[in-house]
């Protein structure tokens, strides 16, 4: 066989190779493709559970800066309601998000309300300003809840100071006002703050008393399913949808 021929089978050889190999890679990529195609329109559709404890039928969350980014239209599209956002802590500490959070949750449409941690340390005056210049008109539609510990209302004077803020804040926003707390400060209370309503840290939602305006019945409940679950401290409207829908 001469070298001209010789040169000829091999080239076509090499071209057979060739042709194989293209078309042993788009029988493979094909496959990916058809494989892709069918897993997402074969795969199960994950229903949304409701996770909302008997009895109620209003959910929401509470957020605060350790939070970190939250995905409001996730929360939205698995039950969640509401949605209350830690602003201030005394006259010394506010949440860098709380405006970027704000205005994420309202466009998720999520009703929003706002939380001032109390300090008893602090006078009453000035949290309260301290809270309306962080804040200014972005309170949203709840009312505005003041997150109260057990050791910040040890004396009279500590109590006395924290009705002072729940009216300096009722009276700048025409706006009710809610202690987040649990049923043991909800105790020490009685007798100096009689007006206002609770939203009750509870490890059960059961207790229907009307001054329990919300209850918390869990720390880390978790919300959603697969990659976008996340675990958050989740209360109840212990109320009817509809005067869910009437709060202002």
């Amino acid at each position: 066989m001469d070298i001209m021929m010789k040169n000829s089978v091999i080239t076509q050889k090499n071209n057979t190779k060739k042709s194989l190999s293209f078309l042993t890679w788009l029988l493979i990529i094909g496959g990916i493709v058809a494989t892709g195609i069918i897993w997402l329109f074969a795969k199960p559709i994950l229903p949304v559970v409701d996770t909302t404890p008997p009895g109620f039928s209003v959910q929401g969350v509470a957020i605060n800066q350790t939070s970190g980014y939250v995905d409001y239209h996730n929360l939205t599209s698995n039950g969640i309601d509401f949605t209350y956002l830690r602003a201030t802590t005394g006259a010394s500490f506010a949440d860098d998000d709380y405006q970027s959070n704000y205005d994420r949750a309202s466009t998720a449409k999520l009703k929003v309300g706002s939380i001032q941690v109390y300090d008893s340390s602090t006078n009453a005056d000035t949290q309260a300003q301290y809270f309306i210049d962080k804040v200014g008109d972005k309170i949203g539609q709840l009312p505005i809840a003041i997150y109260v510990t057990q050791d910040q209302v040890v004396t009279q004077d500590s109590k006395e100071r924290l009705a002072v803020l729940i009216q300096t804040l009722t009276a700048h926003y025409d706006k009710a006002v809610v202690i987040y707390t649990t049923s043991d400060v909800q105790k020490q209370l009685t007798s100096t703050i009689s007006h206002t309503k609770y939203w009750l840290i509870s490890s059960h939602a059961n207790d229907k008393k009307a001054t329990n305006q919300f209850i918390q019945y869990s720390e880390d409940h978790t919300i959603g399913t697969g990659l976008k679950a996340i675990k958050m401290p989740t209360s109840v409207f212990n109320g009817t949808e509809k005067e869910f829908e009437e709060i202002k």
